[in-house]
């Protein structure tokens, strides 16, 4: 079920997206216009995960930061 309307949703999203190309330019095949969505959710998506690896990236180095100054304070 929850599946289910997560690509009830994506196709939703790739139609309004399709819709609005059609409205804004020329292009008139739908091969093409579909295309063009495509390209444009899987430009976010790459975006996205670009994203999330330097967030990843950014924690690991505070863990390692902080486990240093623990490891410092319990040698002690």
């Amino acid at each position: 079920m929850e599946e289910e309307e997560i690509i009830r949703r994506a196709a939703q999203l790739i139609n309004d997206r399709i819709k609005e190309y059609q409205e804004n330019y020329a292009v008139r095949d739908k091969q093409d216009l579909l295309s063009m969505a495509v390209l444009h959710y899987a430009t976010s998506s790459l975006k996205v995960e670009q994203k999330v690896a330097v967030e990843d990236s950014d924690v690991a180095d505070k863990v390692y930061q902080l486990d240093q100054m623990l490891s410092g304070f319990f040698s002690k």
